[in-house]
């Protein structure tokens, strides 16, 4: 099994540079392992060992923003959730970007889930289900962006209204790079606009939304879940914003993993329509669609994006 503080071949950040960061968090920079591992589009992390048998996660990045929220809320959530904890604020290099130290997690991928015994597929489900029901009981009064602090700063609309505006503006983008054409672009969002009057079937105040629980950021642990990582895109949304995800391969190959989270969701947080997977579906077009706004797209990612669209809006 591949874990998912996978190595990685390069990053940014100097052997001296990593050194200094540890001299201002720990006082020394005596550690005696370092390895480069995975990291999201904004940081990059570098796994450290210590003598004492201390193991920590150095994150850098030039995105004080995100890391700011991330240590918000490893601050809020780590003792009700296997969160990585920040063992340092948040501190600023000499060369302008920012780093702070975390917990690390030992696990392994749940890319991986489709491997996994059907017991083991049912148990982590029932985990993640009361996990994810946690996290979304974290309420809010808004939609948006937030800080450190929690308090939303940056408005969103997630009404059907919001969001088929949000899904027009994103497929124009992808017709001026030229995914898909303007007249594709325009029956996309007319049919979006017509379909997605049924997120209403979901009625949710406004909580907090992990918003990137792909199949990387999801470890298991000798039978259990043992991290949620990487939270930088974390905002105060609606819970089909997560389900999106459970919509997508390995989990939507895994019935009984999928139907436990499920079952365990509803039993602690009460709200989980009968349609839930159809709204999530339609809500994670959304993610496809800012994929194809991004230019230089990897062919594999713009097919899959593409059919997704051509799929879920006949």
């Amino acid at each position: 099994m591949r874990s998912s503080w996978q190595q990685v071949e390069k990053a940014t950040a100097s052997k001296a540079a990593i050194n200094a960061m540890c001299q201002a968090i720990f006082g020394h920079s005596e550690y005696k392992n370092h390895r480069i591992l995975t990291a999201g589009r904004s940081h990059e992390n570098h796994y450290l060992e210590f003598s004492n048998g201390l193991a920590v996660i150095l994150r850098i990045t030039n995105d004080q923003r995100k890391l700011q929220k991330q240590h918000g809320l490893a601050q809020k959530l780590w003792r009700k959730l296997p969160v990585a904890r920040f063992i340092s604020d948040v501190k600023q290099n000499i060369d302008g970007n920012y780093f702070a130290a975390l917990e690390f997690l030992p696990g392994h991928r749940l890319a991986n889930l489709e491997c996994l015994n059907h017991s083991d597929q049912a148990q982590l489900g029932f985990e993640l289900g009361e996990y994810l029901a946690q996290i979304h009981s974290q309420k809010f009064k808004i939609a948006g962006e937030f800080s450190r602090d929690l308090i939303v700063s940056k408005t969103y609309d997630i009404s059907p209204n919001g969001l088929s505006e949000i899904f027009k503006n994103t497929l124009h983008i992808a017709a001026k790079i030229g995914y898909i054409s303007l007249s594709e672009a325009k029956k996309y969002t007319l049919i979006f606009k017509t379909k997605i009057t049924i997120f209403d079937d979901w009625q949710h105040q406004p909580c907090l939304t992990h918003c990137d629980l792909n199949e990387d950021n999801i470890l298991h642990h000798q039978g259990h879940i043992s991290a949620i990582l990487d939270w930088e895109f974390a905002i105060a949304g609606h819970p089909a914003l997560d389900f999106g995800k459970l919509t997508r391969s390995p989990y939507s190959n895994c019935v009984i993993f999928v139907e436990n989270l499920c079952d365990s969701y509803y039993l602690t947080h009460k709200n989980l329509p009968p349609n839930w997977h159809e709204i999530a579906a339609l809500v994670d077009l959304l993610a496809w669609a800012e994929f194809l706004s991004r230019p230089k797209l990897n062919p594999d990612i713009k097919n899959s994006a593409i059919n997704k669209l051509q799929i879920l809006l006949k």
